[in-house]
C-alpha cells in the first residue's frame, strides 16, 4: 500500500486519474444504441419483410373463419410466391372462369390455326361478361365459341386442375383451385400480345362497382387494383352454400397477383348473409396484404346479374 506523500501514491494518482479521463471520453462519444429492427416471422421468406408480416396478419385474421379459403399471393418482381393451406383445393370456379373464356377467345381470334372471328356484338358480350360480370352474354358467348375443348386449351394458361362438374360441359359448371386462378392471372399478365394483355388489364380495372368491386379490390385505389369476381350459391347437403372467388393484380407493374376461393359452406343459410361475409372477407384479405389494415366493407348487389 502507498504511504500518502509518497511517490508511489503520486503516480497511483495520475493513473486513476487518466483512465478516468479516458472512460469519460469513450462514454461520450459512443454512439446511442440502435432502434430494435421488426421481426421477420419465418413464412414467405422471399417476400419483403413487410410483407412477411402482413401474410401473419391475415393468417390471424383467418383464425376461426367459417368454410375453406384458398389463397395464393404471388409477387412478380421475386418469383416469391405464398400459398396457404387450401391453395391447390378444388371450389367451384363460378364466374372468375369468365376471364378465362375471355382470353381464350381473344387469343383465338389472333390465331392462325382454329381461328375464330369476334364481331362487335361478341365484344359488347364480352365488356359485360367482365364488367358486370353477365351471365347471359357469358353463356352467348360459350354456346357461339366453347365446348369440352376450352378445358385442354386452358391448361397452357396453367389450370391444370380445372374440371367440368356437369353435362353438356359449360363455364357455369367447373371447378379449379386458387393456384390456378393465379396461373391464370400470371398467363394474362405475361404471355399473351401486348394488345390482349393491355385490353385485360384495363378492363379488370374499370369493373363494375354494382358487383365487381371487392375481393382484390380492396388493395385500395392506390394500388391501382384489378379483378374478376364470382359468386354462386349452389344446392349441397340440403342448403345452399355460397361461394365467393376473386383473382386479380395489385401495386403498378402490376408487381402482386392474388387469387382467393372461399366456401362458406352453410354458414348463414339461404339468404344473403353467407354472400356479404364472404366478400367482405377476402377484401378485408387484399386490405391487409396492400394496405396494412382492414378497410370499409363493400356492397354489392349478389342479384344485380342473373
Amino acid at each position: 500500500m502507498a504511504l500518502p506523500g509518497s511517490r508511489e501514491a503520486a503516480q497511483w494518482f495520475l493513473a486513476t486519474l487518466a483512465l478516468v479521463t479516458v472512460g469519460a471520453g469513450a462514454a461520450a462519444s459512443s454512439p446511442p444504441s440502435p432502434s430494435p429492427t421488426p421481426t421477420c416471422t419465418g413464412i414467405a421468406p422471399r417476400f419483403s419483410c413487410r410483407m412477411r408480416q402482413r401474410i401473419t396478419a391475415v393468417e390471424k385474421y383467418l383464425v376461426g373463419s367459417p368454410g375453406s379459403i384458398g389463397v395464393v399471393l404471388d409477387d412478380r418482381a421475386t418469383g416469391a410466391i405464398w400459398r396457404n393451406a387450401n391453395a391447390t383445393m378444388e371450389y367451384p370456379a363460378a364466374s372468375t372462369m369468365k376471364l378465362a373464356m375471355i382470353t381464350d377467345l381473344l387469343l383465338r381470334n389472333q390465331a392462325a390455326v382454329g381461328h375464330i372471328h369476334l364481331t362487335a356484338t361478341d365484344r359488347k358480350e364480352m365488356y359485360q361478361a367482365l364488367y358486370t360480370s353477365n351471365d347471359i352474354d357469358a353463356n352467348d358467348l360459350w354456346d357461339k365459341y366453347e365446348n369440352g375443348s376450352f378445358l385442354r386449351r386452358i391448361q397452357a394458361f396453367g389450370m391444370t386442375r380445372a374440371e367440368f362438374t356437369g353435362s353438356p360441359p359449360n363455364w357455369g359448371y367447373m371447378y379449379c383451385t386458387a393456384e390456378d386462378l393465379d396461373d391464370l392471372m400470371n398467363y394474362v399478365l405475361s404471355k399473351p400480345p401486348a394488345s390482349i394483355r393491355d385490353y385485360l388489364i384495363y378492363r379488370l380495372r374499370h369493373v363494375s362497382p354494382l358487383d365487381q368491386q371487392w375481393g382484390v379490390w380492396g388493395a385500395g385505389p392506390e394500388n391501382q387494383p384489378g379483378n374478376k369476381d364470382g359468386w354462386e350459391h349452389p344446392p349441397a347437403d340440403g342448403s345452399y352454400w355460397w361461394i365467393t372467388n376473386t383473382v386479380g393484380f395489385a401495386v403498378p407493374g402490376p408487381e402482386y397477383t392474388l387469387a382467393m376461393m372461399y366456401n362458406l359452406y352453410n354458414y348463414g343459410g339461404n339468404g344473403n348473409a353467407g354472400f356479404y361475409y364472404g366478400v367482405n372477407k377476402l377484401t378485408q384479405i387484399a386490405s391487409i396484404l396492400f394496405q396494412g389494415h382492414r378497410t370499409a366493407a363493400p356492397h354489392p348487389q349478389p342479384s344485380a346479374v342473373p
